[in-house]
């Protein structure tokens, strides 16, 4: 194994993500931006060039428990029992920079929230058509998500928020929007709730889904998967007819025209 500390950002991204098996991250890596790799010196691996450490070693059969520590919602992580790692040997470049994070800022949310929302935007697009996808800093970057769809059938927006659970499965709430909404903005997502959402028509749970260890609310139980109960919102236009809404003009904002100053002067 190889540890490589103080990557590029493009290798830290590529890093990040979880994709399927034999799909080199390395190839993910390189799709973003040109990635030389040198070998290891006591093992056939290749690792990024730019590294500014690297720790070669093996992985061994002993576990030893790991934390508490601080993770990406900004609480105490469970303890987990995780494998040893025996090194052989460090490498650096010449005056290296050790590249630490701080566990639950912005830089961990980014790189650990942001490569699931290409995985969500799959699953939703093979349903309905899916706009666009944000997985908020408010949810720690890990367990909400906004999605943003073109509504082309009543149900898009139930079947929008199966399919996220599916693209993430961390994820403990959804909310869907229509394309009007600006899905970073929180204000305008909680005025799509208040205006387009009720609950008894569009409220989703799903009680005892497999959940994020990250949760300090979800059970835990050592050994096991963690368990949440789920919820998501259809926060779009209601639709009350199979092709559309005909009280449309209801649930838009209302433009005013922009004054132009001079006038007044």
């Amino acid at each position: 194994v190889a540890i490589c500390i103080g990557l590029p950002l493009h290798v830290l991204l590529a890093a990040s993500m979880a994709p399927p098996p034999g799909v080199d991250e390395l190839a993910i890596a390189n799709a973003l931006a040109p990635t030389s790799v040198v070998r290891c010196l006591t093992n056939d691996l290749h690792v990024p060039a730019e590294a500014e450490f690297v720790l070669e070693g093996r992985i061994t059969h002993r576990t030893v428990a790991e934390g508490p520590f601080v993770d990406l919602t900004e609480t105490w992580d469970i303890v987990r029992q995780q494998p040893v790692i025996e090194i052989d040997c460090i490498t650096h470049r010449r005056d290296a920079i050790y590249h630490a994070l701080l566990p639950g800022m912005l830089e961990h949310k980014l790189l650990m929230g942001m490569p699931r929302e290409p995985s969500i935007y799959a699953a939703v697009n093979a349903v309905c058509t899916c706009r666009n996808v944000s997985i908020t800093p408010g949810g720690a970057s890990w367990l909400h998500a906004v999605v943003q769809i073109d509504k082309q059938h009543a149900d898009d927006g139930r079947k929008a928020a199966e399919a996220a659970f599916r693209g993430h499965g961390s994820l403990k709430h959804v909310v869907v929007v229509d394309g009007d909404i600006d899905l970073y903005d929180p204000h305008d997502v909680e005025w799509a709730i208040a205006t387009r959402f009720q609950v008894d028509r569009d409220l989703m749970v799903w009680e005892d889904q497999p959940s994020s260890s990250l949760d300090p609310s979800a059970t835990h139980v050592p050994g096991q998967k963690s368990r949440s109960a789920k919820m998501a919102l259809d926060a779009t236009i209601p639709w009350d007819r199979p092709d559309g809404c005909t009280r449309l003009h209801e649930f838009q904002r209302v433009p005013f025209p922009k004054a132009d100053v001079s006038e007044y002067l």
